[in-house]
């Protein structure tokens, strides 16, 4: 500890030398929360003001000048409950005079009927006012003129209202202002605990490398542990600081600006409670410091990745886009904190801050809120200490190493792809997919999902080619293990059956995304059976075996260990399926698919499972009928709880034999040869 103690004195030192730190962590929360809230709240109040002082001119004809004063005259009447105030004025139409200086013209004709048209320009902000005021004044005229012919005929007013309602919002100012404002609050608050982090951790990384300060400190008598806490705590010291301080501004400022509403005429008791206030507060509290937590350990790990404070600032812009735009699905009206929102990081704080705001706290999805909070930290923190004991992250470039950016003379032949290679790799398949792929399947239907597999296999075979990298031994196009190749089959029926136990679990949770996957695949089961294999088996079991099992799984498998090269492929793969359904069954086939690779070392095996998982699903759509007569579930929407533990137990012991003979010793044939 007291090791820990002397490097985390150190790390804050370092971090507050540098003045952006502070001015992120007290002077943006302290000055820029009221600055936004207090004194916008008072500039449009006094535009509000000014605009409801400034006079409308209303043009009408002198040929109607009687119903110019009839309008006139009903507005004196009405001008109380129309909050802006007019003034008409008769000319002749052809005066172009008088038709720029008036903001709205009525254009009037008469036949059987009086039609008016009210000519304005939506560009300008009084005209608009002016337009809808003379809209509200013309439904008061066309009543009054209806009220007038019915006594005229001797008829009652209710022979047109029969029935009269009103309606009454049962909900508080306070619940109505949490809906409005309580995910923007969320994205503030949110934000400002970014921005508190993100300096902070560029300075305990990429600072270090920059001043050439790492290395030595590696070389001190202290364990990655103790360093990497150390510099962890430091910058989450510092983000929860700032969590605080953003919390008790935005909230004072919040509170001046209601109570401020109130003591101008509005009941207190509308508004929240200082009681109600108070218990809320240390939840939020809480709540605030374990999303700083979660951020700076977020922050930490892109910035490990640079050398230079230029770079780092760079690769944070991206973790940035996300966390704001997670922070902002509480401003969609609809989305509200549930047990399955409360599991997403960030989005559930923002959900949160709009729940209490509108006082509908429950402490229990608060509780889950937090619960997640951590655990994604602790993850996180995991994540980074393995980063901080690989050197060839902590002094390689990084993601620096774009060899797609080098001119194709430049580079050496039997490269292999780099870290920054695979990141604009998918990135530019994942951009193909979302603009041409897309288009394609508006255009050509069922056909357009063959030029997303084509996507996936030109992309990679590009990128091979580019950089002169070995292909063979990248996408593993030799000879399996056979002895390996039945343990390759058990791991894929053990992914396949965990799969659709984890998707039966999933599907009421996630009915809608199952309502969508069925809809989308309905007219899919019309189209001819060998043009469906074609697509759906044949095409996806090359192409994406090449991408994601080949190139990216090959490439990662060189440069870290194989079971991160695993997940991370499978994570890959499952998210480019683009559907929450689908993620975690797709994350165990990937993953099962990248186990048999690396054990059997040879991509057939698993094109050749690719192939036959995909073949079953489609004969699974394209006759219903007869595969529920040997395996209803993979026709029924829903599974008895017998069937799903069935099928996980099976899945688990399937993929456990698997493992099992993949862990056998290769043959000694093979090991002669690798000697």
């Amino acid at each position: 500890m007291r090791q820990l103690r002397v490097l985390i004195q150190k790390e804050i030192l370092d971090i507050l030398r540098d003045k952006k730190t502070l001015v992120m962590m007290v002077v943006v929360p302290v000055l820029l929360y009221p600055l936004i809230i207090i004194g916008m709240s008072l500039m449009m109040t006094m535009f509000m003001g000014d605009s409801q002082e400034h006079v409308h001119l209303v043009g009408i004809s002198d040929t109607y000048a009687e119903f110019a004063g009839e309008l006139e005259q009903l507005y004196e009447k009405n001008k109380d409950d129309l909050e802006r105030r007019l003034e008409f004025v008769t000319a002749d139409p052809a005066d172009q005079a008088v038709r720029d200086e008036v903001e709205v013209w009525l254009d009037v004709t008469r036949d059987s009927l009086l039609h008016v048209a009210i000519e304005y320009a939506s560009t300008d902000q009084d005209a608009r006012y002016a337009q809808e005021t003379v809209e509200n004044l013309m439904e008061l005229y066309c009543e009054e003129q209806v009220v007038r012919s019915l006594e005229a005929e001797g008829l009652p007013e209710s022979i047109l209202h029969p029935v009269t309602y009103e309606t009454e919002d049962l909900a508080s100012v306070s619940e109505s202002l949490g809906m409005d404002i309580g995910g923007s609050i969320g994205l503030m608050l949110i934000v400002t605990i970014l921005l508190g982090a993100i300096y902070p951790a560029i300075d305990a990384t990429a600072g270090e490398k920059e001043r050439g300060t790492l290395e030595t400190l590696l070389t001190l008598p202290v364990t990655n542990f103790q360093m990497i806490g150390a510099k962890y705590v430091s910058v989450a010291l510092f983000s929860c600081v700032t969590a605080v301080i953003s919390l008790l501004s935005l909230g004072g400022s919040v509170l001046f600006l209601i109570y401020g509403i109130a003591g101008a005429g509005m009941e207190e008791t509308q508004f929240l409670s200082f009681s109600g206030i108070l218990t809320m507060l240390p939840v939020l509290m809480v709540t605030m410091i374990t999303t700083a937590l979660m951020i700076s350990a977020l922050c930490m790990c892109f910035c490990v990745f640079a050398k230079s404070f230029k770079e780092a600032n760079n690769y944070v812009t991206p973790l940035m886009l996300v966390i704001m735009f997670a922070s902002m699905a509480a401003m969609i009206p609809s989305v509200t904190l549930d047990y399955r929102t409360a599991l997403i990081p960030v989005v559930n704080v923002s959900l949160m801050v709009k729940q209490i705001i509108s006082q509908q706290f429950d402490l229990r999805l608060a509780g889950l809120t937090n619960v997640v909070n951590v655990g994604c930290s602790l993850l996180v923190i995991w994540v980074l200490a393995k980063i901080y004991n690989s050197e060839d992250i902590l002094f390689t470039d990084g993601f620096c190493s774009f060899r797609l950016f080098r001119a194709r003379r430049e580079l050496q032949f039997g490269t292999v792809p780099a870290s920054g290679d695979l990141v604009i790799t998918v990135t530019v398949l994942f951009l193909l997919i979302l603009y041409i792929g897309s288009a394609a399947t508006v255009r050509l239907g069922f056909a357009g999902t063959a030029v997303n597999q084509l996507l996936i296999l030109a992309v990679p075979l590009f990128a091979v080619w580019y950089m002169k990298a070995d292909w063979k031994k990248l996408f593993s196009l030799k000879i399996p293990e056979w002895k390996k190749v039945p343990g390759a089959v058990l791991v894929w029926v053990g992914a396949w059956c965990g799969g659709m136990g984890l998707s039966f679990l999933l599907s009421p949770l996630m009915s809608e995304s199952m309502q969508n996957l069925e809809l989308a695949f309905e007219p899919v089961a019309e189209e001819p059976l060998w043009f469906l294999v074609l697509v759906i088996a044949v095409m996806p079991a090359i192409g994406e075996e090449i991408m994601f099992r080949g190139y990216l799984f090959g490439s990662l498998r060189e440069r870290t260990k194989v079971r991160w090269a695993v997940v991370i492929s499978a994570l890959v793969f499952g998210a480019f399926h683009m559907s929450l359904i689908k993620l975690l069954p797709t994350f165990l086939l990937g993953a099962a698919f990248a186990s048999s690779v690396a054990s059997t070392g040879s991509l057939w095996v698993t094109m050749i499972l690719h192939f036959l998982n995909n073949l079953l699903s489609l004969i699974a759509m394209k006759f219903p009928e007869q595969t529920g007569r040997y395996l209803p579930f993979l026709v029924e929407e829903k599974a008895s709880v017998a069937v799903t533990a069935a099928l996980l137990t099976a899945g688990v012991l399937c993929a456990g034999c698997g493992i099992a003979i993949f862990r056998t010793k290769k043959s000694v044939r093979q090991d002669i040869r690798i000697s």
